[in-house]
Order: C-alpha cells, then structure tokens, then sequence
C-alpha cells in the first residue's frame, strides 16, 4: 500500500514539473503533499544563495514565515556539510549526536528529521529536509521516494534557471573572465567522454574560500568581490594552458585537467596554494586561503562518481582545517 501511495506521489510530482508555472509554486506543492503521503510535521526547501553564498529556506511546509526570512547560515562541517559534500541522504533522531541534531533544528524540537541533497548538473545547491514528531522505519522505499522528490525539485530549479540561461546569452562571467559552471560542466563533460574513449587520465579540482564570508561580513559585498576576482586572476596565471578554469558559486573555483594523473595534478595545485602565504590582495592587502579537493577518473567511473569524489575531497579538506589540499582516491 506504501509503495502505490508513495508512486502516485511522485507521478504527481512529475506532472506539477511539467506544467510548472514557477519552480516555487511547483516545490511548494510537493512539500505539502508529503504530510498526507508519509507524516511529515514539517519541511522545508534550503539553497544556497549566489550572492553571499550563505544558505536560505526558500520553500517552507508548517515553518512560520519570521522564521523562515530570519534563516541564514553557512554549510559547515556536520549534517548539513556532509549532504552538500559527501553524503546524499542523512538520517538524524532525537538519539543522535546532540551536534548533529542540531544542525537541523529549526524551530521545534523533533523526534527524526531526514535530509536529502538537491544538486543541478551534479553540483550541490543545497537541501531538502522533513521531519516527523515520531520516530519511523527509514525504509530504502523511504530514502528512493526522498531522493527522487529530491531529484524532482531539482529538475523544476534546473528548468528554470536554463530559462535564465538562455536570456543571458552568455558563458563568460565578464568580472573575473571566468567561464559559468553550466559551461564549464558542458566542457568537462567532452573531455570527460574523450579520456573515457581513449584511457587518458582526468583529474577535477574544487577550491573554496575560507574568509570569503568573514571578508564580506566585515568589509562588505564590493571587497569580497574584488577579492575573489583578484584571486581568480592569481589562480589564471599559475595553472597551465591545456586547464580548464570555472566559477563555482560565490567563493568556489572549480578546474579540471586534461590528461592528467593525481600527481601532476596535486604538484601544480600545490604549487598554487603555497604560493597564497606571501599574496595580499585588494587595497586592503588581505591574505585568503583555499581548502581542495582533487579526484581522478577511475575506469568505470561515470561523471557524477567522478564529481562526487571531488566533492568528498573537499568536505575532507574543509574538515581538516583551513589551507588543505585533499585528494580522493
């Protein structure tokens, strides 16, 4: 009976997709049905916002509205870092690590809470999480159903952005020269099927910022963003021709690097990150550093093992401390 009650719901979730009108009214709808289809209390949708990268609830179920507009945060290290970076679906009750309870705590004590990653084009743009006032069996049908309503929702943002995409007209973010990630990813993509083709190596590099969002706490947006600018220009110059560099959000790079063992890879990022301790950047000579994440294509990889691995790398170098260059095998 589950099983029937738990199709029908995603079969309507489907068609709230294709005929959407706006990606919020279609997200809205399938939190909603969720407290019939499986008991939710509560839910809400959280991305992560591209102009400070902090994380937003954009779509709420039974989560008041102060709240809801009230809700800023970063990604950090525990549950929440781990569905961004390494983990798809984290299951949290009230007999959890007290940490990692939490890190979902909204507004109202819970007795289970379960957290499901939203990624468009394989990058992770933040989460969706339901929780219940009892504990339930977790079952793989559960987890299937969440993911796919996951999946779902990131279908509905995806269409919408490519609508975007399309008015814009353009690949190249013209204030760093940086190309956008969805062409970036196109690119990766050919190159990705072309070392497949001919058993040449690839390896994919993500960076991020540590005092991104110290900077911009403490001297505003405009400086962050020279910042990161003049960063983008100083990582330009040190990798090597035949490298393909990206924007990844606010305070992300992301590279990949043709023909290219784990190794090679790891002396010339290396090399770059060393090269940061003597850097002072903007009039406000301020030093930053990266924490990284490098994996290379194994022989049976797809391209989202490959970007999941990369993503791992990362949340393992952000764990470990500021500066740290991590590379997953």
């Amino acid at each position: 009976m589950m099983t029937e009650v738990l199709y029908r719901e995603v079969c309507s979730a489907i068609g709230l997709m294709i005929k959407q009108e706006s990606s919020t009214h279609t997200i809205h709808e399938m939190l909603f049905a969720m407290k019939d289809s499986i008991g939710i209390n509560h839910g809400v949708v959280v991305m992560k916002n591209i102009e400070d990268d902090y994380l937003r609830i954009i779509n709420r179920y039974n989560i008041s509205a102060h709240y809801s507009t009230s809700y800023k945060r970063g990604i950090g290290t525990g549950v929440v870092g781990r569905v961004f970076f390494k983990e798809s679906i984290v299951v949290v009750t009230r007999k959890s690590d007290i940490e990692d309870y939490k890190d979902l705590l909204l507004e109202e004590d819970y007795e289970m809470a379960i957290a499901v990653r939203i990624a468009v084009e394989s990058r992770s743009v933040g989460f969706i999480a339901v929780y219940f006032d009892r504990a339930i069996e977790v079952t793989q049908e559960l987890k299937d159903f969440l993911i796919a309503i996951a999946r779902l929702i990131s279908e509905a943002l995806r269409i919408e952005r490519v609508t975007v995409l399309l008015n814009e007209l353009r690949d190249l973010d013209p204030s760093t020269g940086l190309i956008y990630y969805h062409c970036f990813h196109q690119k990766l993509h050919d190159e990705f099927d072309k070392s497949r083709r001919h058993k040449i190596p690839l390896s994919v590099v993500l960076m991020d910022m540590n005092n991104f969002k110290n900077v911009l706490n403490v001297y505003g947006l405009d400086v962050a963003k020279r910042l990161y600018n003049e960063l983008a220009n100083e990582l330009k110059a040190c990798i090597r021709g035949i490298d393909v560099l990206g924007r990844y959000g606010t305070d992300e790079f992301i590279l990949f690097m043709p023909n290219t063992p784990m190794d090679k890879a790891e002396i010339v990022i290396n090399r770059f990150n060393e090269s940061l301790t003597t850097k002072r950047f903007t009039e406000k000579k301020l030093c930053t550093t990266l924490s990284i994440g490098i994996a290379t294509l194994k022989e049976h990889d797809t391209l989202d093992d490959l970007l999941t691995r990369t993503h791992v790398a990362l949340y393992n170098a952000k764990v470990t401390g500021k500066g740290i260059v991590e590379c997953k095998d």
